[in-house]
């Protein structure tokens, strides 16, 4: 297999939201790279933790800076200024940010992804929609019922709130773009099921790589068609750059049409996948149940050697020491 063929392989088999996000982010920013020739685009992102861009962009040149720290809290000063100078970047690109730190920042953040960028800008976030409102309250009664505890991410839109789509674009344009491409992503009657699957089965699960050849099937047979209304998230791009072609990217964009027989031959593919993931996971709860049995047995057998070991060192002498005083006091008369 060739290293390209395995990175493929790799990033095919991650969580299906995670790869749709930055397969439509990578393609905007290579499409950018293609209009302006760049061979090692230089991309910045702004991001809650690593995104892992360069899986899916590997000739990008990639400079991260953190915008929260390790416990969700938003790190960027007020107002927003960022550590780089003017047109330093040939793309700059936020996802799982804009919607997670506070409202006044926003145009600030946006402003200054303009200021270091001559080239793209990807702002990725769900935005204001009942229904996206519906499927996060879903989430996270879902996390809260199941693992007791409260889902950061979702209480943070509700924290900082979601904004409607035509609100984020006036937001965009209040900085200087001329025009905003709105790109749909997650596919909202996809999505539902996904993500609580995702949350069901792979969440906080230590065999989580059972489930690659899952996300493997789903990211590359069903994920390219996920790109359409209604959906969950926008991926709205912007050019500080005149000459990139904003009509052309946004065509190339476009999710293909998808046919009953290409999802129906998808969704036979899954049961077979999810079948032989519940078959290993059968295995490995066997192999568990062994092991335990095996460590419960191995916990007996050092207790018992334990025993012996202080009755033959320290424990000994003292049991054979009581048993002389006893022996000597029971041979003194009575007073």
């Amino acid at each position: 297999m060739s290293k390209q063929s395995a990175r493929t392989q790799t990033f095919l088999g991650n969580v299906f939201d995670q790869y749709q996000n930055m397969m439509q982010i990578a393609r905007c920013i290579r499409e950018g790279a293609r209009q302006k020739s760049l061979t090692e685009p230089r991309v910045l992102e702004l991001s809650r933790y690593p995104t892992n861009l360069r899986e899916y962009l590997p000739e990008s040149r990639i400079t991260r800076y953190p915008t929260h720290d390790e416990k969700e809290v938003p790190t960027l000063p007020m107002p927003v200024a960022i550590p780089f100078p003017d047109k330093a970047f040939d793309a700059c690109f936020v996802t799982d940010v804009y919607e997670h730190i506070p409202q006044e920042q926003r145009p600030g953040l946006v402003a200054e992804m303009m200021r270091v960028t001559r080239g793209l800008v990807v702002i990725g976030s769900p935005v204001k929609r009942d229904i996206v409102n519906h499927i996060d309250r879903l989430v996270f009664d879902f996390v809260w019922g199941k693992y007791a505890h409260e889902f950061e991410p979702a209480m943070q839109h509700v924290r900082y709130g979601l904004q409607p789509v035509e609100e984020v674009v006036a937001t965009i344009k209040a900085q200087g773009a001329s025009r905003v491409v709105v790109l749909p992503d997650n596919y909202l009657y996809r999505f539902i099921h996904q993500i609580l699957i995702f949350f069901d089965t792979q969440y906080q699960n230590p065999f989580s790589e059972f489930y690659e050849s899952v996300n493997r099937i789903y990211n590359e047979r069903i994920g390219p068609y996920d790109y359409k209304e209604p959906c969950y998230r926008y991926l709205m791009v912007l050019a500080t750059d005149p000459t990139l072609d904003l009509d052309k990217l946004e065509q190339i964009m476009q999710a293909p049409a998808e046919t009953p027989a290409s999802i129906a031959s998808a969704e036979g593919a899954l049961v077979e996948a999810f079948r032989q993931v519940d078959s290993r996971n059968a295995d490995q709860l066997r192999a568990s149940v062994a092991e335990i049995d095996r460590l419960r047995q191995e916990n007996e057998n050092l207790k018992a050697s334990l025993g012996e070991m202080s009755e033959k060192t320290w424990l000994g002498p003292i049991i054979a020491l009581y048993k002389a005083w006893r022996s000597v006091t029971a041979q003194r008369p009575a007073s």
